[in-house]
């Protein structure tokens, strides 16, 4: 979802968009359903293709935003930004990931 949002700010002149609950957007996805192996490739999948477009961009671009809005107040948002918080949350994730495997 996130990455989503990087490409837009990219791909468009500081655009506006609503923004989404994560917890909303997962409804609309048969992620919950899916077996581990092929959510994690799906995953991987997202991941070295967001990477792939990210690595190319110049300094510059990480600094294009958007305005957001639907949650409280307008808000801009920066490439980094979201790639930060995209960062952060996956880390969460592979902890969690982690426990459950050792566990």
């Amino acid at each position: 979802m996130w990455g989503k949002y990087i490409a837009m700010i990219i791909a468009e002149d500081h655009p506006t968009y609503r923004a989404v609950n994560p917890t909303t957007w997962i409804k609309s996805t048969n992620y919950p359903e899916m077996e581990f192996a092929p959510s994690f490739h799906a995953f991987a999948k997202q991941r070295a293709e967001l990477l792939a477009f990210l690595r190319p961009l110049p300094k510059a671009a990480w600094s294009h935003s958007a305005t957001v809005t639907g949650a409280g107040r307008p808000r801009e948002r920066t490439v980094i930004e979201y790639a930060r918080w995209l960062a952060n949350h996956e880390r969460s994730h592979l902890k969690h990931i982690a426990r459950i495997v050792s566990g």
